[in-house]
């Protein structure tokens, strides 16, 4: 499988994630964004597929595994990509994956040993780490306390490398932030004009995005 092919996947399996945590109001603290078991819905249901899926990951982790995206006015925040074989958690009856403190309050199968893939944000100032969550985690709260955002997440995974869908959720996320005027102000050092000088603080995306002579936000 080809590593595009594979970061589509999962940002489609972080917001099915998402709404699985939603919709059967589970705290999901630390779940993971994709495992073996799940694979199977996407399309990818025999041991070669299924294999070629996780030698993609291990692309992915080697690249990507640390990287910035977002440099603000108080330390960096990176992503850090988890690919382990370990035991799992499995709601009865669905292909729902949680993590054990959901398990207390649902009907759950363990499954030993699974591929199984976590995704976490993490803040840091100098050496010190000063934020860490689970991206499936980060994105429940935000739809929680901002419901428009699940707009913004679906279309944002139907079609994650489309360049007006990147600008739309970083819009979305702008909108999410401003609420908070702390956190606001730790990342900016003044109100940004548009969502362009937004985008210049995320590494990943500055070379691809900026310059958008056409873009007139």
């Amino acid at each position: 499988m080809k590593v595009y092919d594979a970061i589509t996947l999962i940002i489609k399996a972080v917001n099915d994630q998402v709404s699985n945590c939603l919709r059967y109001n589970l705290n999901c603290l630390d779940p993971p964004c994709i495992t073996s078991g799940q694979l199977d819905s996407y399309g990818l249901k025999s041991y070669s597929s299924k294999a070629s899926f996780w030698r993609a990951i291990e692309s992915i982790v080697s690249k990507y595994n640390g990287v910035v995206v977002f440099r603000g006015r108080f330390g960096v925040f990176k992503l850090l990509i988890v690919h382990s074989i370990e035991e799992s958690y499995r709601i009865e009856n669905t292909s729902i994956y949680v993590d054990s403190l959901d398990c207390e309050y649902v009907n759950c199968s363990i499954v030993p040993k699974t591929h199984s893939l976590r995704i976490y944000l993490e803040g840091s100032y100098s050496d010190r780490v000063i934020f860490r969550m689970n991206i499936i985690t980060l994105l429940k709260l935000a739809i929680s306390e901002n419901p428009y955002f699940r707009e913004c997440l679906e279309r944002f995974s139907e079609e994650p490398f489309k360049e007006s869908n990147i600008i739309h959720i970083a819009s979305c996320s702008l909108g999410v932030l401003s609420k908070h005027r702390i956190i606001y102000d730790i990342l900016f050092n003044r109100y940004p004009k548009n969502i362009i000088e937004v985008l210049r603080h995320i590494p990943v995306l500055r070379n691809i995005l900026i310059p958008l002579p056409h873009y007139k936000g």
